[in-house]
């Protein structure tokens, strides 16, 4: 009996071990897959919280080209448009819906109902994210401590692809003072900048993008409270996200029928 139990506590070190390096091997594979991922298509699905109860679920074909940028979606929900991204060609997106408008990436009209640009599609965002998170902490993808709030929580099946299911946990999360600073003068430059979700940023606030330098505005202290990932064990690309904060389930994101190293043509990318 005595023998029996060493066994299980040695093994459950052992295990242990395994896992925290796990975590750190996972994270590296993760963001490299992300910034390899540069030429996409696949089949998005969003479930987006808004502000009182309005809640936004989107589905969108996309094509996604990182160099040069090029991208495409073909919204079906929540209104049908079909969406063109160049910025090498024009610095606004072209819509396509009945008449072809061009607008501004952030304009009202294109924001209405989703929490994030066209610009921000593909994996980059997420990677970002991860990064920003990591860094906040005094970390590095090498850092033993990582498998303090990165979780591995087993294998599970998603789209049919066999993936790790990953936990990401900030028990500090809560929303705090931020003063704006000089290249922090839109929602988006502060957004980007700290790796924290605009639309929140908004809500929070009750403003549009404006900001002023010395501002105070509250931002959350990071993305968010819980998130939750499904990791492609084949390519290591977060094919399912969810997001929550202390209100619960904020943001869920799921790329199914993903399909990498594409050759594009012109016509890919034409309405």
């Amino acid at each position: 009996m005595k023998k029996l139990f060493l066994g299980l506590v040695l093994s459950a070190g052992v295990a242990g071990v395994l896992k925290a390096q796990n975590v750190n091997e996972v994270t590296k594979k993760v963001l490299e897959a992300c910034a390899d991922a540069k030429s996409l298509t696949y089949d998005f699905y969003a479930y987006e919280r808004f502000a009182g109860t309005k809640k936004v679920n989107s589905e969108v074909i996309f094509k996604y080209q990182a160099s040069p940028l090029k991208i495409y979606a073909d919204a079906k929900k929540p209104t049908a448009a079909k969406l063109l991204y160049i910025p090498a060609v024009t610095p606004k997106v072209q819509v396509k819906k009945g008449l072809t408008l061009k607008l501004d990436l952030h304009s009202g009209m294109l924001m209405k109902d989703q929490h994030h640009p066209i610009n921000q599609a593909g994996f980059g965002t997420f990677k970002r994210i991860i990064e920003q998170s990591i860094k906040s902490r005094g970390l590095t993808v090498n850092s033993p401590e990582l498998a303090d709030f990165v979780k591995i929580k087993g294998s599970v099946t998603y789209d049919g692809k066999s993936c790790w299911a990953i936990e990401i946990l900030d028990d500090e999360y809560k929303i705090i003072n931020h003063t704006v600073k000089a290249d922090e003068t839109t929602v988006w430059k502060l957004g980007y900048k700290l790796s924290l979700p605009e639309y929140k940023i908004q809500q929070i606030n009750d403003i549009d993008n404006n900001l002023t330098v010395g501002q105070v505005i509250k931002v959350p202290s990071s993305y968010a409270k819980k998130t939750t990932v499904y990791i492609d064990k084949s390519t290591y690309l977060p094919i399912y996200q969810k997001m929550e904060d202390n209100e619960g389930i904020y943001e869920v994101y799921e790329f199914k029928n993903l399909k990498t190293d594409v050759k594009f043509t012109s016509e890919d990318f034409q309405f």
